[in-house]
C-alpha cells in the first residue's frame, strides 16, 4: 500500500480496518510513505495493531505511483503480494478467496477481481467494473483495455520483479505491469466476485483527460504493440478510440466511462 499527503486519514484508517478485519490476514503489511505526509495520516499509519509484521518504507520524497510500489514490492518478503489502494475497502473474505484460487490452481501468477466503486462521503456501491475471468478472455480484453482492477491484484513478487517491477509510467503503472507479465508467459485469472469497493469522486474523470494523459495514453499503446500484444490495426483502432475521449469535458467522460466500462448494481 501506498500512501501519499493529499490522503483523508479517515479513508485510510478505514482502509486498515478492512484489511485488520480479513478472514484471513496478510503475514506482513508493507506500507509505503510516497513522500513526508502530515502528522495525521502518520499517526494513522503509527497507531495500526497489526498481528503480522508491519514494514513502513519512507520515501524521502513523492515520486508517484509506479516507483513508489516498486519500493514496495521491493521490500516485500513472501512469494505473493497482493496490492490494496489506500482508499478503497476491502470485503472482509478478500483474500480468503484469492488464496483459494492460488491454491486450487498453482500455475496462476497474476490474479484479480471485481470491484464496485462508491462516491466519497457514500456507502452506497452504485457501479461495478467487471473484467473477464479466465486466461484466453483476458488476454483479448488486454488488447482494448486494462484487464485487472489494480486494488485487487495478487502476482507473484519474483515474477514481478524479473518483468521489470512497477515504473514511472503515469495512469498507466499497472497495465503497464500486467502487459510485461503477460508478455513472459504469467498465467492469469480474475475471481468472479467483487473483492474490493472502491471510493471514486469526480476528480477520478478530471484526471483522465488533457495533454499529460493523452501522452501516457499513447505511451501504453506504443508499450502494447512493442510487446506485440496488438498488430497495426489495432493500435490504431485503440488511438482512434480512446485519444478523443481525453479532450472530452469531465462529465462527458463520466458519461462514456458509466456507459461502456461500468455496471449500475
Amino acid at each position: 500500500m501506498c500512501v501519499y499527503i493529499a490522503e483523508d486519514p479517515q479513508n485510510l484508517s478505514q482502509c486498515f480496518d478492512s484489511i485488520l478485519s480479513q478472514t484471513v490476514l496478510p503475514d506482513e503489511l508493507v506500507i509505503v510513505k510516497d513522500g513526508p505526509l502530515t502528522i495525521e495520516l502518520d499517526n494513522v499509519i503509527n497507531n495500526i495493531k497489526f498481528p503480522g509484521g508491519i514494514k513502513i518504507i519512507a520515501l524521502p520524497k513523492n515520486v508517484t505511483q509506479g516507483p513508489a510500489r516498486a519500493a514496495g514490492v521491493k521490500a516485500a518478503n513472501h512469494d505473493w503480494v497482493a496490492i490494496m489502494d489506500s482508499d478503497d475497502v476491502c470485503l472482509s473474505d478478500r483474500f480468503e478467496k484469492q488464496l483459494k484460487m492460488i491454491e486450487n490452481n498453482p500455475e496462476l501468477g497474476l490474479i484479480g477481481g471485481q470491484i464496485a466503486e462508491f462516491w466519497e462521503n457514500s456507502e452506497k456501491t452504485t457501479k461495478e467494473r467487471t473484467v473477464p475471468i479466465k486466461q484466453e478472455c483476458i488476454l483479448e480484453f488486454a488488447k482494448k483495455r486494462n484487464p485487472f482492477n489494480q486494488m485487487t491484484v495478487m502476482f507473484k513478487r519474483d515474477m514481478a520483479i524479473n518483468a521489470g517491477n512497477y515504473r514511472y509510467f503515469p495512469w498507466f503503472e499497472d497495465y503497464d505491469l500486467w502487459a510485461r507479465l503477460i508478455k513472459d508467459g504469467a498465467i492469469c485469472a480474475n475471481h468472479p466476485d467483487i473483492l474490493v469497493n472502491v471510493r471514486v469522486g469526480t476528480g477520478m474523470y478530471t484526471r483522465r483527460r488533457g495533454k499529460s494523459y493523452i501522452c501516457s495514453e499513447w505511451r501504453m499503446q506504443k508499450q502494447l504493440r512493442s510487446l506485440g500484444m496488438i498488430n497495426r490495426l489495432e493500435f490504431a483502432r485503440n488511438v482512434a478510440l480512446r485519444i478523443p475521449v481525453r479532450l472530452l469535458p469531465a462529465k462527458m467522460i463520466k458519461a462514456v466511462y458509466n456507459r461502456f466500462a461500468r455496471e449500475s448494481r
